[in-house]
């Protein structure tokens, strides 16, 4: 990024779905459920930035937990959408939130299997 070039900001959309987002993965029981969260509202912020992106492209975003992955023809929207803005931080954001979810789900289920049931 060059000194003094303009560089877009997509907070306020992140905003505009944090409040949403939180209490759906708040509510999120099963690592299913996060990876579902994780994708809509992917989404949700996708097409307030470009009408274009639909949850047709729902099957183009990847989260295994660990991490996450755009196909085509997503990933070049994405792409050309990061350009000079904050777009990654905040996908990176959203990621590190549905990533700790998951992993607490995960450590429950696993904690779940060693306790002795009454």
């Amino acid at each position: 990024m060059i000194k003094g070039e303009k560089m877009l900001s997509y907070v306020k959309y992140y905003h505009e779905i944090e409040a949403e987002y939180r209490e759906k993965l708040a509510e999120a029981k099963r690592k299913s459920d996060v990876r579902e969260v994780f994708i809509n509202i992917l989404l949700k912020l996708f097409s307030k930035i470009d009408s274009s992106i639909d949850q047709s492209y729902a099957e183009y975003i990847k989260f295994d937990g660990n991490l996450y992955t755009f196909e085509s023809p997503l990933k070049e929207k994405i792409e050309k959408l990061a350009e000079k803005s904050d777009l990654l931080a905040i996908i990176e954001r959203i990621f590190e939130t549905a990533k700790n979810r998951y992993l607490k789900l995960k450590n429950d289920d696993n904690t779940d299997y060693f306790n002795l049931k009454k």
